[in-house]
């Protein structure tokens, strides 16, 4: 294995690490030490891979990000050239992102904890802000398959991913089986594409 593979594979099990942390503690709670235990590593490895505990949380915001673009876009792909129809498309990233993202709770709880930083702090708000953004156009993209009106599409895009957001918090805060959340999404979601 080349010194960049072993790299990459340190720094993929130092963000996984904080991904464990966060669900058992605040990030303020979470010490360098509790993320290197976590991953298996000596400490003084995650300096120099990283400036600060701040440096590990940005990047591990992009690591998820690019971690479910990437495999949405090849499940995506992979659903497309099966059945090419938009709507059932459609149908189906909804159903997706339900099931692994919105009403994961483990992701949305440690979500809740980074918009909670996002508030206070610049560096993190201002990546949250860019995932949103990237996360937002990519929504929009795939409503514009079906939408031939690109700011409909944004407008719908946006509310979307509000909407996600919102009932994501809800699996955090609220019990999901007692307000039949998947029942709520999968409503909302089917009155979107019959909308359209």
């Amino acid at each position: 294995m080349g010194r960049k593979n072993v790299q990459e594979e340190k720094r993929i099990r130092i963000m996984e690490a904080l991904n464990l942390c966060l669900q058992e503690k605040s990030f303020d709670q979470t010490s360098i030490k509790d993320i290197a235990r976590a991953a298996e590593v000596n400490h003084g490895l995650l300096h120099y891979y990283f400036k600060s505990k701040e440096d590990i949380l940005i990047n591990y915001i992009d690591f998820v990000i690019l971690h479910y673009k990437a495999t949405f876009e090849t499940l995506l792909a992979e659903k497309a050239a099966e059945d090419p129809d938009e709507k059932h498309l459609l149908e189906w990233f909804f159903q997706t992102m339900n099931e692994r993202i919105t009403l994961n709770r483990r992701l949305s709880k440690v979500f809740v904890e980074i918009w909670e930083i996002a508030s206070y702090n610049p560096d993190v708000r201002e990546k949250v802000r860019l995932a949103y953004r990237e996360w937002m156009a990519w929504v929009t993209g795939l409503l514009n398959r079906v939408v031939r009106d690109p700011a409909v599409a944004r407008r719908i895009g946006t509310a979307v991913v509000a909407f996600l957001e919102g009932m994501s918090l809800f699996t955090v805060i609220l019990d999901p089986e007692e307000l039949a959340l998947d029942e709520v999404l999968a409503d909302f979601q089917k009155r979107i594409i019959q909308m359209l």
